[in-house]
């Protein structure tokens, strides 16, 4: 909070500067390097006579990012501000790219660009946190391929032998009785049973308690888009799957959600961060926002896996295809 005083106090001062006779654009950050779960804020500056300004907007920053707040300073009709607050998400060093300004002035429209804005990334793991750090490469050591070739031969006889036997064997007298297929498990309904089962919030109390809360919460998310989407997204980073919802073509509503409360277990997880009770609240309320708006946009793609399982275990019959006249040809 101080270092965004001294900032905002810096930007007052510039904008109750001399006046200017061109059009100027000045950024500003209030740090060189970030960690995980990091604020800091990233100024926009204008200099010059205008008639109306657009500033970028929060969609316009990159998927590290994410926008907390903006506050926007006029003090006169030449010098104009944006502020914003971004909270960090990634894992390497990043560059915020140039932003556009558009300007009307004298009835005529140009556009400024700010200056890339490179932060280096500043990891949160201690001296002796080794068991997240990067496993060694692999050596390749030489092999008697002998010893296995015997043994496959060995097992190669042996299933021989044991087909022989069991085409030669008599009949059995009595049939197995066919055991049914296991029925449909809809990906929805068990994230909705997931999400019950979680503890009451105002049962956390210690940091391990709202830890396994997030990881969870987290985790059930994870399994539903492994089911619906079919990426393994429990064995994936959330940048990962970010990515991969946007390959899948993924519904924004759903990818934008699915960041937000990922980011926020990978912040309790590996962050140090201790959420409170609010902040559980919070995350378990977009949770059920997921839910709700899946239920809408995937309806149509869970109810193609219900058919597609039921025809592939027998449980109903596909479909067949119309008969169109090039089938008849044919």
């Amino acid at each position: 909070m101080q270092i965004q005083a001294v900032l905002l106090i810096k930007v007052l001062f510039y904008l109750l500067a001399g006046q200017a006779h061109a059009q100027f654009v000045h950024t500003y950050v209030d740090t060189d390097s970030v960690r995980v779960g990091d604020l800091f804020t990233y100024t926009i500056v204008f200099d010059g006579e205008y008639d109306s300004i657009i500033f970028p907007a929060e969609s316009d920053f990159e998927a590290d990012f994410d926008v907390i707040s903006r506050q926007r300073f006029q003090l006169t009709s030449r010098r104009d501000s944006l502020v914003f607050t971004l909270q960090f998400f990634g894992t390497d060093d990043v560059t915020i790219d140039r932003k556009e300004i558009m300007i009307t002035s004298a009835g005529q429209d140009s556009t400024l660009f700010t200056v890339p804005v490179p932060l280096f990334f500043k990891t949160t793991l201690a001296e002796g946190d080794e068991e997240f750090r990067p496993i060694k490469p692999i050596f390749a050591f030489a092999r008697n391929w002998w010893p296995l070739l015997f043994l496959l031969i060995i097992l190669l006889l042996t299933a021989y032998l044991i087909y022989r036997w069991y085409m030669n064997r008599e009949p059995e007298k009595e049939a197995t009785p066919v055991s049914l297929p296991d029925p449909f498990r809809n990906p929805l309904d068990e994230l909705k049973l997931a999400v019950d089962r979680l503890p009451p919030v105002n049962t956390l109390d210690t940091r391990a308690d709202y830890e396994l809360y997030y990881i969870k919460l987290g985790d059930s998310i994870r399994f539903y888009l492994k089911r619906v989407y079919n990426f393994p997204a429990l064995e994936m980073t959330t940048r990962e799957i970010n990515e991969s919802l946007h390959k899948e073509l993924a519904p924004s509503e759903i990818i934008d959600i699915t960041r937000k409360v990922l980011n926020e277990a990978d912040l309790v997880k590996f962050a140090n961060f201790h959420p409170d009770t609010e902040q559980a609240k919070s995350v378990l309320q977009k949770a059920k926002d997921f839910i709700e708006t899946a239920s809408i946009v995937n309806y149509e793609q869970i109810k193609y896996m219900k058919y597609k399982y039921e025809t592939e275990h027998g449980v109903i019959k596909p479909i067949p295809k119309p008969v169109t006249e090039s089938t008849k040809s044919v």
